[in-house]
Order: C-alpha cells, then sequence, then structure tokens
C-alpha cells in the first residue's frame, strides 16, 4: 500500500492510540511543581516502566469543533495489549467499526476490515520508536495519552510544564485517586492516579488552550491487568 494511503488510514490511529503524544523530553520546564504532585506523577511512572506485559480497556473521547459552532464529543473504546519487548496490539470501536493496529517490534500496521482499509510502516527500535512515528503520522494534535505508554512516561508528560499541583482526592470510577493539575505550554492537563493498591493511571484529560472552546481529548481506563502469556500471534495483524 502507497505510503500517501497508509498516512491517510493511520489518522484513525488518533482513537486508538489512548489517544497530545510526546517524545521524550530534551528539556524539562518544571519550574512549579508541588513536591506531592511530582511524587505521584513519578511513582505512576515508575510504576507503568516496570510492567513487562500488561492489558486494559478504556473508554476515549474527543472534542471537535463544527463549523457552526456546535462543540461535538465523539467516543469509542479502546482494548489494548502492551508488551515492551514484543510489541503492542490496540482495537479502538467507533464510528468506522473496528480498526486494529499492531507492532509487532519491527512494523506497525492498521487494519479496518469494514473500511477495507490496510497498511503498515516500518518502525524498529522497540516501542518507543513505534509511537514516536504515530506523532510524526498523525501529528502532535492527535495522539493524545499515548504518552502514558512510553517506555518513560515521566519524561513526555513532564514536556514543557510550567507548573503542576496536587488537588486533592477524588473518587472515579469507585475508586479513590489522587487528581493532579498541570500546565504547559500548549495545554492543561489532569491526570487522576489510584490512591489505592498499584499507582495505576485511572483517568487523564487534555484540554487545548488556545485553540477556540478549548477542546478537550479524555480517556478513562476500565480493567487493567498484568500479563504474562504474550506470544508473537498476538502481534499478528493478518
Amino acid at each position: 500500500m502507497k505510503r500517501d494511503s497508509v498516512l491517510a488510514a493511520a489518522r484513525e490511529l488518533h482513537w486508538v492510540f489512548l489517544a497530545v503524544g510526546a517524545l521524550q523530553a530534551q528539556t524539562v520546564f518544571a519550574q512549579e511543581i508541588t513536591p506531592e504532585a511530582d511524587e505521584v506523577l513519578r511513582a505512576m511512572s515508575d510504576h507503568m516502566a516496570s510492567l513487562p506485559a500488561f492489558r486494559l480497556t478504556a473508554e476515549a473521547s474527543t472534542e471537535i469543533l463544527l463549523r457552526d459552532g456546535r462543540k461535538v464529543q465523539l467516543t469509542a473504546d479502546t482494548e489494548a495489549l502492551i508488551d515492551r519487548t514484543k510489541g503492542a496490539r490496540i482495537t479502538r470501536y467507533g464510528p468506522a467499526g473496528a480498526t486494529t493496529v499492531v507492532y509487532d517490534g519491527e512494523t506497525l500496521s492498521i487494519g479496518n476490515a469494514e473500511a477495507r482499509v490496510y497498511g503498515s510502516l516500518p518502525a524498529p527500535g522497540g516501542l518507543d520508536t513505534a509511537l514516536d512515528e504515530v506523532r510524526v503520522v498523525l501529528g502532535d494534535e492527535a495522539v493524545g495519552g499515548s504518552d502514558l505508554l512510553y517506555t518513560n512516561p515521566y519524561d513526555g508528560l513532564m514536556l514543557e510544564v510550567e507548573k503542576g499541583e496536587h488537588l486533592g482526592m477524588a473518587r472515579v470510577g469507585g475508586q479513590l485517586t489522587h487528581h493532579l493539575s498541570y500546565r504547559a505550554a500548549e495545554i492543561d492537563w489532569q491526570l487522576w492516579v489510584a490512591a489505592e493498591g498499584d499507582p495505576l493511571p485511572v483517568r487523564y484529560v487534555i484540554t487545548s488552550k488556545w485553540i477556540s472552546a478549548a477542546p478537550q481529548f479524555s480517556v478513562q481506563i476500565g480493567s487493567f491487568e498484568t500479563v504474562e502469556d504474550v506470544t508473537a500471534e498476538d502481534f499478528d495483524l493478518s
């Protein structure tokens, strides 16, 4: 399949990658970060990085602005299997049907049987490289949430952060969580991290500050489990 066609098909990915992702940060602008906010964020990042393989489900929504000024929220369900050494398989169930993205350690593939779309892109170098390729293909505005999947989520999340604070405790989906709020150059983002048990991300919201009507992307994780029986067949799109 030609690259132009692959790139067009890949735009479906912004629904799939728990979807403003971030490359590994070169400079951190952490000027006003409260110790408690930083402690919780680091604990979440370290825990996610320590997991060799995991499976999760999530509900995501993206707000878009129509030409007549209406703000519309588009929703999708996601299932994801991540193995940091073997690859990733992520399926999004949305208006265009089931779109599956598979990374097998060398190639990033995209398929949607209902739309009769298939394409692949080379992405050698590991999961972080594949996420970087998604960022290049889709643009910064389209790949929110994938920053939680990097080997070191902390660096990506803290890219150009100017302020961060712990807003207190809150219940999300029946779980007691730490509510964090961060301000960066182009976006504001919030993260709710489980306060009981493992410090897993529970809910993540990104607000585009400089776009009219400040549209938001949000993702709420439903189930989360570590897995050990991952095989190469799990990352075969055929």
